[in-house]
This record gives structure tokens, sequence and C-alpha cells, in this order.
């Protein structure tokens, strides 16, 4: 098996572990070999309408396969974006986007203890 094909696999098996249905993994493509790291990277995207989860499963400038463990954790983060929603606020007299905040981590943390408690995917938090 590819490192695509195993990271498919595990996310696949930690949607599960979520116990989240509406929800599909994906890895995220890229046109050129390498990433300008100058610019921002996007480690992973999400998208709240379709439930699509992209994440790059290699490193950004010499394009290595990244650990499961890693991808399992931005895993956890994109899922929680489902979770717990992005939400509207009044911020010093503007209206801003909460998308990320303290309720928002703890879902993140408690997603990837049930990540850790599966019997499966523990092996790849394991060092």
């Amino acid at each position: 098996m590819n490192h695509e094909q195993i990271a498919q696999a595990a996310c696949d098996r930690a949607l599960a572990a979520l116990n989240i249905k509406n929800l599909r993994f994906r890895p995220m493509k890229r046109k050129n070999n390498r990433v300008n790291t100058r610019r921002g990277y996007v480690i992973g995207r999400t998208n709240l309408k379709t439930g699509l989860i992209t994440i790059d499963i290699f490193t950004p400038k010499f394009r290595k396969p990244k650990k499961i463990s890693s991808i399992l954790r931005t895993l956890a983060h994109e899922a929680a974006h489902h979770q717990k929603p992005p939400y509207r606020q009044r911020h010093r007299g503007r209206i801003i986007a909460r998308q990320h905040y303290p309720i928002f981590y703890r879902q993140v943390n408690r997603n990837i203890l049930k990540l850790k408690k599966d019997k499966i995917l523990s092996e790849y938090f394991n060092f």
C-alpha cells in the first residue's frame, strides 16, 4: 500500500471513530511538486456545505510523506469545524466570524482523545 491509501484508510476509520456520518476525506492534490511556503501554506480545509475534508498528506517543501498521526490531528481539527461551527459575533463595533475559539479547541482535544482510544488508530499515536 502506498502512503495515499494508508492515509485514506486511517482517515476513514477516524471519521467512523468520531461518529460523524456526513463527512468525507480526500487527500489534497498539488499542481506543482513544491509549495511556495513564503506565501502561506494550507494544511487542510473543509467545506461546511458538502462535508468534504481535504488534507495535504505531504510536507510542503520536499513533498515527503507526513506521519499518519499528524494527518489524524489535522483531521480532528477539521472535523471540529463541523461539530462546533463558526458563528458571527459583535466585537468592538464590528461583526466578526469566530472560527477558532476556546470551546472549539476543547472539541479538537476531545476528538484527538477519541482517536487515541481507538484500537487500530492508537498505534499511530504511540511513539
